[in-house]
């Protein structure tokens, strides 16, 4: 029995020498918390772009995979991350924004010819 705590008493020595005591608690502070919450929503923005399926199509006429796709998601930095977030979010909603232009033009054109018809 007395070798038994002998061995203990000399393993809690020893692991208590060994391994150090630098474990720290600290508060987070509340930019930490915020910048960390924003850096893993633009990620899931990017992830949910990559995975719409008109842009699974567009990268699939481009000759790249969706699981590619995602791979190279996962690769980018987060300065990468948060720029594609960014230009993302300036995207236009919708259709292709030139649209309007070839309507508003058909009319314009279509009225000069009423007027001189006319």
């Amino acid at each position: 029995m007395k070798l038994l705590s002998k061995l203990i008493s000399q393993l809690l020595i020893l692991s208590m020498v060994v391994l150090p005591f630098s474990t720290q608690a600290g508060m987070i502070g509340t930019d930490q918390v915020v910048a960390n919450a924003t850096a893993e929503a633009n990620r899931d923005k990017v992830r949910d772009f990559v995975s719409r399926t008109d842009v699974q199509k567009q990268f699939e006429t481009l000759g790249l995979t969706t699981a590619n796709a995602a791979e190279r998601v996962n690769a980018m930095t987060q300065d990468e991350i948060n720029r594609i977030a960014g230009k993302i979010d300036t995207l236009p909603a919708g259709a292709d924004s030139s649209t309007g232009w070839w309507i508003a033009g058909i009319i314009i054109v279509g009225v000069i010819i009423w007027y001189f018809w006319k």
